[in-house]
């Protein structure tokens, strides 16, 4: 194989991973470190990494993407994460994600109870559709980026009026960790303690993003920690193989996945088997830890029923722009579940545009 071609089949592997566009896939794999390219990074930068993506990927809503991000591109020491244009809720309300996302990650007080949002979050500049953020404190760094016309500036203003006139301080602006977010790590101790052991984990996860895109045949994703552990549950509609063991090998492939291994598991995957009317008839339980910590696990659900999610959603993900490709693999027309309702005039992009 040529250095070219072996460039090019590098890149594609890393895109399943990122979802970045090819170009630079390419651009990152070249004159990397081919032996670990999507490294660990030092810890306040995992910390960061880790409660944007927990923050943003807690599911519940319907994007482009599964979990709402477009792609991530990172480095040793920062990661630029590619925002979805638009959230829909269940009822079907648009709301740009740029805007759920301050609504997710941006601190402010309840004083004498909490702080919401990300405790120690600092906005620390604009450019353009990009917003930079750090921890209080700490040199780690990470962009969100809107899509062109994002006008972080306003989103920010209107959310420090509101929150003045709520009386809940805003917090994303001071230079230093303030009483309220002291108080509030002090006043939980042990979930600031299990989280930080998490850390790691979804550091990890959101520099493999699309592997929930690529490698998973779930319509629905959803995420939440409890405790020590960060628990994932993946939807498959019926008449869809749910393929999971293809989405743990990539998961903890040696070379571009995570250090984990299965410590349990509770395999119900029987393609003979009536599934009836009951909501989920199966599921398949993977419990993950790291190969040489002690600290923080994964819990994977991968579900395969009738699904509470799934009438319908195809409409809301067309009108949202999902790939067809991917469409057609995780909710397909011919699905009992899909095909009662119609698609009319579906507006998703075509299968070449679905790696970007």
């Amino acid at each position: 194989m040529t250095s070219g071609g072996r460039l090019k089949k590098l890149a594609r592997t890393r895109q399943l991973y990122t979802g970045e566009p090819l170009c630079v896939a390419k651009e990152a794999m070249r004159g990397g470190d081919n032996h670990s390219p999507l490294r660990s990074v030092p810890l306040s930068q995992a910390h960061l990494e880790a409660e944007v993506f927990a923050k943003l990927c807690g599911g519940g809503q319907w994007w482009t993407h599964p979990l709402g991000l477009a792609y991530v591109q990172s480095t040793d020491k920062s990661a630029v994460v590619h925002l979805d244009s638009h959230t829909t809720f269940r009822g079907g309300t648009s709301y740009a994600r740029s805007a759920h996302a301050l609504d997710q990650l941006l601190p402010s007080a309840e004083p004498g109870i909490q702080v919401n949002g990300i405790v120690g979050l600092r906005v620390v500049g604009i450019d353009g559709s990009d917003l930079h953020l750090t921890l209080a404190g700490s040199e780690c760094h990470l962009v969100l980026c809107g899509i062109p016309g994002t006008d972080w500036a306003d989103e920010l203003d209107g959310r420090w009026r509101r929150y003045e006139n709520a009386e809940a301080p805003p917090l994303w602006q001071e230079s230093k960790l303030t009483a309220f977010e002291e108080a509030h790590i002090r006043d939980y101790p042990e979930t600031w303690t299990a989280e930080r052991g998490l850390d790691w984990l979804g550091s990890a996860l959101l520099r493999r993003i699309a592997i929930f895109h690529t490698s998973s045949t779930a319509y629905s994703t959803r995420s939440w920690t409890t405790g020590d552990e960060w628990i994932f549950e993946l939807d498959t509609v019926r008449g869809i193989k749910l393929e999971h063991d293809v989405f743990l090998r990539r998961l903890m492939d040696p070379v571009w996945g995570v250090p984990l291994r299965i410590e349990h598991q509770h395999c119900s995957c029987n393609p003979g088997q009536e599934l009836g009317d009951s909501t989920y008839t199966l599921q398949c339980t993977y419990n993950l830890t790291h190969r040489s910590m002690t600290s923080g696990g994964l819990q994977l659900r991968f579900r395969h029923g009738r699904g509470l999610y799934a009438d319908g959603t195809r409409i809301k993900l067309e009108r949202l722009g999902s790939p067809s490709r991917w469409l057609d693999r995780v909710l397909p027309k011919s699905s009992p579940d899909v095909a009662s309702f119609s698609d009319g005039q579906g507006v998703a992009r075509s299968a070449d545009e679905e790696l970007h």
